[in-house]
């Protein structure tokens, strides 16, 4: 009986720790976003390779934050209610989320950036409108901003390789510029800023790592100048509050 009592007591204590740590470091996240424009982009191996947390240091940009969160197929559906749910986290039973318990609670999105990879092409492109339509109208929901970016084409070597690729996604991001006109939504347009001039729009081998897919830091440079120049050069982002 003892024992059940030492129990109950340590347990409580415990649960009341971690409620002051999680709030302490709400409090202390908040604080330090106030002034921040924070963007979070959803997205593959491209999205990883850019390391957008450098991004602001990397181009001398101020009041914004950056982040790149890793989705390893079309469908974002888990990445996208992940970032709505924040500050909370999504549980889980491991030993990295509990470690994550005594670390600043994730940061709210003021932009996300929906990318998609070649490597979903060809594919359903009634599910991929959809899809799309749908993380714009949840995202919208909770008055978060929306950049659509256009997928980063192959070149004309990796495109020989598997037919129907590079006109497939070609295909997508010509809606995708549609679509954001339409809805008054950010556009990042990737392809346009590394593709090659004429009707083949395929990657430049410049900026192509050996596999004619993944980019080299030639073509992370640009993206780098990319981003910059849309964000501080789109009007709705006078309307983007600081995330809170």
């Amino acid at each position: 009986m003892r024992g059940r009592i030492w129990f109950v007591v340590v347990v409580t204590i415990a649960i009341a720790i971690l409620t002051f740590v999680m709030k302490r470091t709400a409090t202390q996240a908040t604080r330090g976003s106030m002034n921040t424009t924070h963007v979070v982009l959803i997205g593959a191996s491209i999205g990883q390779g850019w390391h957008l947390t450098e991004w602001p240091s990397r181009t001398k940009v101020s009041g914004f934050t950056a982040e790149s969160i890793p989705a390893w197929q079309f469908d974002k559906t888990e990445a996208v209610d992940e970032v709505l749910m924040r500050p909370r986290r999504k549980f889980r039973p491991t030993r990295t989320y509990l470690k994550s318990l005594f670390q600043p609670p994730p940061e709210k999105a003021s932009i996300i950036i929906l990318k998609e990879c070649s490597s979903y092409f060809p594919g359903d492109m009634a599910i991929y409108k959809s899809s799309i339509r749908h993380w714009v109208s949840q995202l919208r929901e909770k008055q978060i901003t929306v950049a659509l970016a256009t997928v980063v084409p192959v070149t004309a070597t990796r495109a020989q390789q598997n037919p129907g690729k590079q006109e497939g996604l070609v295909e997508y991001n010509e809606w995708i510029r549609q679509y954001a006109q339409q809805e008054g939504l950010i556009l990042l347009d990737l392809e346009s800023a590394l593709r090659t001039a004429g009707t083949g729009r395929f990657l430049r081998e410049e900026y192509a790592n050996s596999d004619g897919t993944h980019l080299n830091a030639a073509a992370y440079a640009v993206l780098d100048d990319l981003l910059r120049e849309t964000l501080l050069g789109t009007k709705s982002l006078s309307a983007v509050p600081a995330a809170r």
